[in-house]
């Protein structure tokens, strides 16, 4: 999860913020807000590779029926099944919470939700019924910490260009 607030962050992303509080606010946010997606989304080939694959398996699919309309056993084809949808519901978003200059923007790489959301769940943590806890995300936060931090800093570069060429088109002025 990558969360940046206007006026707590410090260092170089610090200085980057500072920059991006310079700007119009509706600018800033809707600049700020892609940034993050794009720095979040980096990760997604990191966790897909980092979550099991699941198996793939064989069944087959009667497709004739008999004197009384019942499937008959074991008459049709061969049909692979096949495992990763939860690798296949890797997604990540962002989002801006707060009004104006006093909220957060936050970008969060996991699983969509739904059924595949508990599975992850699952996964991470085990059940009573036999599933050991693989950690995934702990594994992912330990792998691909140092890369986003490079990430976010060149997506925020990128998107602060973004937001002052659109301030110079004088295209988006806001409210007047």
């Amino acid at each position: 999860m990558i969360l940046l607030n206007w006026l707590t962050m410090k260092g170089q992303i610090g200085s980057i913020m500072g920059r991006y509080n310079q700007l119009p606010r509706h600018i800033a946010k809707k600049h700020l807000k892609a940034a993050a997606r794009r720095a979040a989304k980096a990760g997604v080939p990191v966790l897909k590779a980092l979550t099991p694959k699941g198996g793939k398996r064989t069944r087959r699919n009667a497709v004739t029926r008999n004197a009384r309309g019942q499937f008959e056993k074991g008459s049709g084809k061969i049909v692979k099944v096949r495992g990763g949808a939860l690798r296949r519901s890797v997604t990540a978003k962002s989002k801006y919470i707060g009004r104006n200059r006093d909220g957060v923007v936050y970008a969060v790489v996991g699983y969509k939700a739904g059924l595949q959301s508990r599975k992850a769940i699952w996964l991470e943590f085990g059940t009573n019924s036999g599933i050991e806890p693989k950690k995934i995300m702990d594994r992912f936060r330990r792998t691909y910490k140092g890369p986003a931090m490079k990430e976010l800093k060149k997506e925020l570069l990128v998107g602060l260009e973004r937001a002052t060429r659109e301030l110079a088109s004088g295209k988006n002025p806001g409210r007047t």
